[in-house]
This record gives C-alpha cells, sequence and structure tokens, in this order.
C-alpha cells in the first residue's frame, strides 16, 4: 500500500507550480499564484500517481496543500493527517 504524506504533496505542487517551497496551510490558488489550468494538472498528477479520481465536487473543496493530502488519504482509506480546518 502506497503511504501519503504531506511532503509528498507538497513536493508535486511545487514541481507543477515551479516553486522551492509549499507551505502546507498555504492557499493553492490565492497565495501561490496557481491558475485554474495549474490546478488541474497538479489533480491530474495526484491522480495519476496513486491511482485514484476525484470528483469535481470534491476539488472544488480543496484549497491547501494539507486539505489536498487528506483527500487523497481518504481516497486510499488512510488515516487524517490533522484535524480539519475551521471555517468562522
Amino acid at each position: 500500500m502506497v503511504t501519503v504524506t504531506l511532503d509528498d504533496i507538497q513536493r508535486i505542487i511545487g514541481l507543477q507550480l515551479g516553486l522551492s517551497t509549499v507551505p502546507d496551510d498555504a492557499r493553492i490558488m490565492d497565495e501561490l499564484g496557481a491558475e485554474s489550468a495549474d490546478v488541474a494538472n497538479v489533480i491530474a498528477a495526484v491522480e495519476s500517481k496513486y491511482g485514484i479520481r476525484m470528483k469535481e465536487s470534491e476539488i472544488a473543496r480543496i484549497y491547501t496543500p494539507a486539505e489536498l493530502c487528506e483527500a487523497v488519504r481518504r481516497h486510499l482509506g488512510q488515516g487524517r493527517v490533522r484535524p480539519p480546518r475551521q471555517v468562522p
């Protein structure tokens, strides 16, 4: 079984966006400068690497690398990396 770590997800995002560091709580589009095509490429890379398919409705709720990691872990039946983000 493949284990997914936050570092793995950050590495994929960094490669797709040309970034050397990717904070786990940075908003992918707002803070990392990704455009919708960049996000589609990140999702495609993640789906390919882990052999999963994510629904559009699920992708629409992912804003940070940590949230993407959690989504991948759910698909693979792995536990939580950290507690869910609190929305004010």
